[in-house]
Formats: structure tokens, sequence, C-alpha cells
């Protein structure tokens, strides 16, 4: 045989070879080879998340109508943070963009229902589905700007932007009531019960999050992540940067102020200070305690600060010091945030990592030495 016929024969034989290995999904002409086992898996994956939400979604039921009045308006409340977290996430966690000024569309959602009850007496549900449509269009004529910068000079011009909301909605009176804000029953009336309150924030909640599930793993998600991990190759790929950033933005702001209508129904009120820059605080505080890289990771950030605040500010009013600490802590030890140290982080228990945490400061603090501390032999 020569030579070109045998390189003909055995390129025709490693296609078939392919055929059969894509026809059978593993070996080439075996069936049911490697393929099926890692779609089987997937499934079984996808459905052990969908039976873990519904049992945590039950076991919230049940909390709602067995737990006091109390324990549940803390829920209430940390349902609202939930979805303030979360949004806020998309921007920090799958965008890599740091904002400090999410409390505009937080604080927007919550003014709509206000100022539509205060100023027009509509009915709550006017106000309602009109915020995150509020929140999305200030997101979009936001975003326009401050996405023409990066890093920390996008993370001081939303800080700008909070800043100038709040001091509008302080300043204008005769439209906001300033300082005092507006409250009242601008709620319906089986709402005002908390644990109806409760019920109604926890189905929006769910929807919330099945919404941005979805966002995450659709490929302008993905798209996303590619953006944050190397913005330079992903236009070279002709990305559209700033239109996916610009995207996210707007999607951010709408969920924002979805959770500031929850704060509506868990407080009945919008002030001022839904809009302050300590409020865009409040969501990073939540993402980066969570965990920003794990879906779910702001929801349990958001309930863990919602229960701490509530322990820590009946013993002490220094609450702030002690988030301060444990937000350090954290950084340090859990970089991965609390849903990492529950899946497993990668980078080992805190303990480990705080043993290589200090033997790699003792290595540098060595490789930093004088540089007549490391002379060997006669001077």
């Amino acid at each position: 045989m020569s030579l070109p016929e045998s390189r003909e024969r055995g390129a025709t034989s490693a296609g078939a070879g392919d055929r059969g290995g894509s026809a059978g999904g593993g070996a080439a002409g075996v069936p049911g080879g490697a393929g099926r086992p890692s779609v089987v898996m997937v499934s079984v994956g996808r459905s052990s998340r969908l039976l873990g939400t519904a049992l945590l979604v039950v076991a919230l039921l049940v909390a709602g109508s067995v737990l006091g009045v109390a324990n549940v308006e803390i829920l209430l409340d940390a349902l609202q943070f939930t979805v303030f977290a979360m949004a806020t996430n998309i921007l920090i966690g799958y965008g890599g963009l740091i904002s400090f000024g999410q409390a505009i569309f937080y604080g927007a959602g919550a003014y709509t229902i206000a100022l539509t009850w205060y100023h027009f007496r509509l009915d709550f549900w006017y106000g309602f589905v009109a915020a995150p449509f509020v929140g999305a269009a200030m997101a979009l004529v936001v975003g326009l700007i401050v996405l023409r910068t990066r890093g920390l000079y996008f993370a001081l011009l939303t800080l700008a932007f909070a800043q100038l909301l709040y001091t509008i909605a302080l300043q204008q009176i005769g439209l906001t009531n300033g300082s005092t804000g507006i409250f009242g029953s601008m709620v319906p009336s089986w709402m005002e019960d908390p644990r109806h309150a409760f019920y109604f924030s926890l189905g929006i909640t769910v929807l919330a999050l099945s919404a941005l599930w979805a966002v995450v793993h659709s490929p302008f998600g993905l798209t996303l992540r590619a953006i944050r991990e190397n913005r330079e190759r992903a236009e070279s790929l002709g990305v559209n940067v700033f239109r996916h950033q610009l995207l996210a933005y707007v999607i951010a702001g709408f969920f924002c102020a979805l959770a500031g209508t929850l704060f509506v129904v868990y407080d009945s009120a919008s002030y001022p200070s839904l809009l302050d820059w300590i409020t865009s605080g409040f969501p990073v505080f939540m993402v980066v305690i969570g965990g920003m890289s794990l879906f779910y990771g702001p929801a349990l950030g958001a309930l863990v600060y919602t229960v701490a605040y509530t322990l820590i500010s009946r013993v002490t009013s220094e609450w702030e010091l002690i988030f301060g600490i444990v937000l350090v802590v954290v950084a340090l030890l859990a970089p991965q945030g609390l849903a990492g140290l529950m899946v497993g982080d990668q980078r080992g228990p805190p303990l480990a990592i705080a043993r290589r945490w200090m033997s790699g400061s003792l290595a540098w603090a060595r490789g930093h030495q004088r540089p007549w501390a490391r002379r060997r032999g006669p001077w």
C-alpha cells in the first residue's frame, strides 16, 4: 500500500470513529458511551436543585405560619434584602462592576408607590407595577453615563448619582415631604397583616430569583461573565461590551426597584435615607458575606445580615463596628463567602486558609528583610 492510500484510509476510519462517537455519545461506534452519563448527571443536578429550592420554599411557608409575628417580620425584611442583593450581584458577581449607587433604584421603587399614593391617591398596584420599569428607565439614563468609565471611577460616579438623588429627595419637601418621608396605609388592607405580607413577598421573591436565574444562565449571562474575565478578549471576538454592561445595569435597576416595592410592603413608608450611599453599601456587604460566585450566595448573606443585625442591635448600638470586623474576617478566611464554605471552598477549610495565609505572610516578610540581614559569610 502506498503512503497516500494509507493516509486516506486512516482519515476515513478516523472520521467514521468521530461520527460513531458523536452518535453514540462515547467511544467510536459504541452506543451509550461517555456522553450519556454526563447528560444524566446534568439532569440529576438540575432535579436536585429544583427539589432543594422547592423544599426551601415549603420550609419558609411553614415558618411563616408557625413563627411569631416578630420573627415573621424579620423574615419579611430578609426577603426584600434578598432581591436587593441578588440584583446587585448581577453587576458585582457576574459583570465585575462594583456599584455603590444601587440605592438609586431601590429608593425609586419605594418612592414610586409612595408618591403615587401621596399625591394622586392611586391604588398600591399601580405603583407596584410601574416601579420596576421606573427603576429600569433610571438605570438606562444613569448607565449611559457611568458605564463610560471603568474601575474606581465607575464606583465613584455611581456613588455621586446616589448622593445626588438623596439630596433631591431631602430638599424637595413639597414633593417628597423631606426628611420626614411619606408614611401611611399605602398597601392593601389584607397586606397589613405581617403573615399575609410575608406570603406575598415570598411569592414575588421566588419569581424574581427565577427570572435572575434565567438571566445569568442564558447566553447573555455567559457573555457577561466572559467580559468580566477578559474585557479585551471579548471585544476582540466581536462582543459589544458597552451594550452588554448597559443591559446588565438596566436589569439590576429593574430588580432593585422591585426590592424597593417590597420594602414598602414591609414598612409602609418611603424616606430619603433609602437613597443614601449607606443603603447602597448594604447589598455589597451581603454579596461579600454570602458569596458572589454562587447564585444563592447573596440570598444567604441577606438572611445572615438581617438576623445578625436584629440580634446585635438589641445588645449594642455599635453594630456597624461588629459587621466591619466580620467583613474583614470573611474576606481573609473565606473569600468565596459563607455559601462557598457550605458547598466546599476550593481553597480548603477556614483553618487551612488561615494557615496558608500566615505562611504566605511570613514568606513575604522573609523576602523583604533588610539586605544586610540576608548576607552570608564575612562582611
